[in-house]
């Protein structure tokens, strides 16, 4: 019988996977997954750290409606700031920070990869549009299993 742990991080990774094809392919991460994701992360606390529930949830809600400002204003998708709270479930309060730094440089990254594509594309058919959007569960993604490789590794 494998132990939960291993139960838990086979399930993560393949729901953050779900994400990363959905955004890629459709642009939408659907609520659904983030649900799961978020409920995988109430899981992983209780057995982790019982004491931290309060601390996740509490910074997975106010990581919600923080970025409700940031889809308001037409910056975040709003599947990306849901499955940025979700994440944050994860997470101990001191990660958050660097967290926001880790997606931040995930970004930066997935956007310059998406903007040569666009260029080779505007190359090729001058038609084309330079650039597009990004899928940023890449990017949340990333910056979440940089933090906690443990979520990978020990799965291997």
């Amino acid at each position: 019988m494998l132990p939960i742990n291993d139960v838990l991080n086979a399930a993560l990774l393949a729901l953050l996977a779900g994400c990363i094809f959905s955004d890629v392919s459709r642009r939408i991460i659907p609520n659904i997954l983030c649900l799961a994701v978020a409920v995988l992360g109430v899981i992983w606390v209780l057995y982790d750290n019982p004491q931290g529930l309060l601390y996740a949830l509490i910074g997975g809600v106010l990581f919600l409606y923080g970025g409700l400002a940031l889809h308001k204003k037409g910056i975040l998708g709003g599947g990306d700031i849901k499955l940025a709270a979700a994440l944050v479930v994860w997470l101990s309060p001191i990660e958050i920070g660097r967290f926001v730094l880790t997606t931040m440089i995930a970004g930066g990254l997935v956007g310059v990869f998406y903007l040569a594509m666009g260029f080779v594309r505007r190359l090729r058919d001058k038609s084309a549009p330079a650039a597009s959007s990004v899928p940023y569960a890449l990017a949340l993604v990333g910056g979440f299993l940089f933090l906690r490789p443990d979520h990978v590794l020990d799965f291997f």
